[in-house]
């Protein structure tokens, strides 16, 4: 057992013994849906979780919530609340002000605050000191991608074996899509004056390429089936074009019936940005070719609509994606990213306003009842867990940190906030 499952089977028999979980799980009472009543949870949830009291502070777990954080700020800027500067600085001082190792990275988790850095160093106006010092945090993460997606054992030395065949390659989960796909497609753009950095747009094109359809090389040697290297296709990797899902792990290939629910929140917000930030096309020579942008969004249509005919009977998304009337309870986590993804998907003209504002409006009523009156976000998985609706799930002040429950229900509050205090009425 490892000590990651370990500790959260301790959290939860801890959990489940103490009165005070049990009263903290009280939600607010309903109150009609505005952009002020938003924003004012918003800023509730954000006040309440914490980062200091988990190491690294910037590990993928909190990534979710500090870049929810610079993105609500945004929009709470936008709207004239003076608040998003507030929680846009707090992301800041976080990303800026931690000693964590940045340099050696050895996997996709890893790398994700990248992403953060980013999202700040776009929202930061020019001439702010930090903009460059954000920068200089992309050195480890981009590093560690080229060398997993294009390093085998006979072009370059390996890395720390943790979690990666042999020191090379990738792990082939779609968690790694929204650790890397989604900083990498940033770094490489030039949309909202970002770096257009074009090894990182390559690198872009090529992790989506190879988690997308299986290029990994016809070998007896386990490190270079790591590296997807192989220049043609040899069909589908995780992306499943029967269920318009993907799988988790290449393990999972073929398989009906373990679609997990926070997984493709993973992939969807990954895609999803890729399709936003990739302005340029491919010039890299790892594939002879790559998945195109239209390409990308002609997924997401695809996916959106298979996430639409599996939500639960409340409105969410369960752990579990492949049993919704099975598997009735929404998952927080999988709930917020689903709810950011459809509705981002509206905002930018990808999906159509009137057959998916309900659809999101029904995720978001979810989440607004996972918030108890102290601010803290509940019902959501465990890390170490898949599609197992047999899981309990926890808040996001405990001894696990599931920061990341927190930060879906801040990245989905930050496209929600855009719909007119009219839409938000007319779906209560």
């Amino acid at each position: 057992m490892s000590r990651k499952i370990f500790l959260a089977i301790l959290a939860l028999v801890v959990l489940a013994a103490c009165p005070a979980f049990a009263r903290r799980r009280a939600v607010l009472h309903p109150t009609p849906l505005s952009r002020k009543v938003i924003a004012s949870t918003a800023i509730r949830i954000a006040d309440r979780v914490r980062i200091d009291s988990f190491e690294p502070r910037r590990h993928w777990e909190n990534v979710p919530f500090l870049d929810g954080l610079v993105l609500m700020g945004e929009e709470l800027e936008n709207q004239s609340n003076p608040a998003g500067a507030r929680l846009i600085d707090r992301a800041a001082s976080v990303i800026l002000g931690s000693d964590d190792d940045i340099t050696n990275l050895y996997w996709g988790d890893g790398t994700a605050y990248a992403q953060v850095s980013l999202d700040l160093y776009r929202v930061i106006p020019p001439g702010d000191p930090r903009r460059e010092a954000l920068l200089a945090t992309l050195t480890g993460p981009m590093s560690f991608a080229e060398h997993a997606i294009r390093t085998t054992p006979a072009a370059g030395v390996p890395r720390d074996p943790w979690w990666i065949e042999g020191g090379y390659g990738t792990r082939y989960w779609q968690d790694d899509m929204y650790m890397v796909i989604s900083w990498l497609s940033m770094n490489g753009s030039s949309v909202d004056g970002l770096p257009s950095n074009e090894l990182a747009r390559n690198l872009a094109y090529e992790w989506i390429e190879a988690y997308v359809y299986d290029h990994r090389p016809a070998s007896s040697d386990p490190r270079e089936v790591a590296v997807p290297t192989a220049a043609a296709r040899n069909g589908f990797l995780l992306w499943d074009p029967n269920h318009d899902l993907f799988q988790h792990q290449p393990e999972w290939i073929g398989r009906n019936d373990l679609f997990w629910g926070r997984g493709n929140g993973w992939s969807a917000i990954a895609l999803m940005r890729a399709a936003h930030y990739l302005d340029r096309p491919y010039s890299g020579t790892q594939y002879p070719s790559v998945v195109s942008p239209p390409e990308i969004r002609q997924m997401l249509v695809l996916m959106a609509a298979s996430l639409k005919e599996r939500q639960t009977p409340g409105g969410g998304w369960g752990s579990d994606l492949s049993h919704p009337l099975d598997c009735p309870i929404a998952e927080t986590s999988a709930t917020g990213m689903m709810t950011f993804f459809l509705a981002r998907g509206i905002n930018e003209g990808l999906l159509d306003r009137d057959a998916y504002l309900p659809v999101v409006m029904k995720g978001f009523g979810v989440l607004m009842q996972r918030i108890d009156a102290d601010g803290v976000v509940t019902g959501i998985q465990p890390p170490g867990t898949g599609p197992d609706c047999s899981r309990p799930t926890i808040a996001s002040d405990d001894v696990i940190n599931v920061n990341y429950g927190a930060g879906g229900w801040l990245l989905a509050a930050s496209e929600v906030m855009k719909f007119s205090d009219e839409e938000l009425g007319k779906q209560n």
